[in-house]
């Protein structure tokens, strides 16, 4: 080590630097000159500068992007091992294949009713609000009956005159035909007479009209619930005076619904009453409904190639309610225990379709032999090569080979 020394022979005290100032008050007070260190500092700087250029340089510092990508670790042995996720394996059992068409649209009462006023009169009472249940046969509406009462009085008390006059002008004609009959009396007195009674027969006939008219009209002042049902529309209240086709009430049905929606036209010839849809209703949480096909309309949508169905829903429990809007899918096919797997699991060589199986520890190329697609493509139902309880790499993994070593996470 260099030691210090304090060089300041011959130099006045300004002429002194700090260092040789500092090295001469050491040298009187008896301390050893200090030592340098700088030339340590120097080597250490190199060594470190030299350790990093290395590190930089080496190929063990440079990650494999593939190999990171790909989940897989490398052993003493240079294997290299993929990790499969449990999610990308798949056991093969038997299920129900469909070929489906997803749908959207909104439920309606499949029975509702507006009721409108049949007579002219002054509304009495009024039973219920919106919201509320109503039985078949419970009464409504009542409109004010007297003056209904007074006009059938007064039609049937015209029909009973009218049917004593025509009594009497029958015996008067009976009387004229005797005379008549034994030359007693001309025969235009006959004729008269006829005439008289068939005038009277029938004004009869029309009051008696009127009389069954009078008293339809005091019927229809008792407005009643022709079915089970709710009301959801009241457009009048006692007191208020109504004509003939004025708004009373609107009921609803809400046992049966109907969901209208629409399908492509490509699937007309598929779709036929009695199909089954499986649907999900805004605001009701994850319950599915079932449903069937009951009316398909003829003509598609101007402009839009869609195709509306009519799919009545069962609503005993009276969960759902009119104006929901659904969404779901309407089942065109299905095959029950067959083999199906994803679309993504099956891939095509020079060789044919395969897929990759696990086998212990590795995957093997598996050949199949596809039999058709379903569910718009996203399911290949395999006629061949494999069987229930076969393992397969579900996912698309782009670094997977026939024959590599496999780890699967958790196992």
């Amino acid at each position: 080590m260099v030691s210090e020394k304090p060089d300041t022979v011959g130099k006045p005290d300004w002429a002194l630097s700090g260092r040789e100032r500092k090295a001469a008050e050491r040298a009187k007070a008896g301390l050893p000159p200090r030592k340098r260190r700088g030339w340590l500092i120097v080597i250490v700087l190199v060594l470190i500068a030299a350790a990093a250029l290395w590190w930089m340089r080496s190929p063990s510092a440079t990650p494999d992007a593939e190999q990171a990508e790909a989940g897989t670790t490398q052993t003493s042995a240079d294997v290299v091992v993929m990790q499969i996720m449990p999610s990308e394996l798949m056991t093969i059992e038997p299920r129900l294949l469909r070929e489906t068409v997803k749908v959207t649209g909104s439920l309606a009462p499949q029975r509702q009713l507006h009721l409108s006023a049949e007579v002219s009169g002054r509304v009495e009472d009024v039973t219920g609000r919106e919201g509320d249940a109503v039985q078949a046969g419970q009464e409504l509406i009542q409109i004010d009956i007297e003056t209904l009462t007074n006009q059938l009085e007064q039609q049937r008390a015209s029909a009973e005159a009218t049917r004593a006059q025509l009594r009497l002008a029958q015996n008067q004609l009976e009387r004229t035909q005797s005379l008549v009959n034994r030359g007693l009396t001309p025969s235009s007195e006959l004729e008269a007479g006829q005439a008289n009674v068939d005038q009277l027969a029938a004004s009869l006939a029309a009051q008696e009209k009127q009389v069954e008219s009078a008293e339809n009209s005091l019927g229809h002042a008792r407005v009643t619930a022709p079915f089970d049902a709710m009301i959801s529309e009241r457009s009048v209240d006692p007191g208020a005076y109504v004509g003939i086709g004025s708004a009373l009430m609107s009921l609803v049905d809400l046992s049966h619904l109907e969901f209208e929606a629409t399908v492509p036209v490509r699937y007309a010839a598929s779709v036929k009453r009695g199909l089954e849809v499986e649907l999900t209703v805004e605001g009701v949480g994850s319950v599915q409904f079932q449903g069937a096909v009951e009316r398909i309309n003829p003509v598609a949508i101007s402009g839009s190639r869609m195709l509306p169905i009519y799919v009545g829903i069962d609503n005993s429990d009276g969960l759902l309610r009119g104006g929901m809007f659904a969404s779901g899918r309407l089942v065109l096919e299905e095959k029950p225990q067959a083999i199906g797997v994803p679309y993504d699991a099956v891939y095509t060589d020079d060789a044919g379709r395969y897929v990759f199986k696990r086998d212990g520890d590795t995957v093997i190329r598996q050949a199949v032999e596809v039999a058709r697609e379903w569910d718009g493509g996203r399911i290949v139902e395999i006629a061949s090569g494999l069987a229930p309880g076969d393992v397969i790499i579900s996912q698309p993994l782009q670094q997977l080979r026939a024959g590599a070593s496999i780890s699967v996470v958790g196992e």
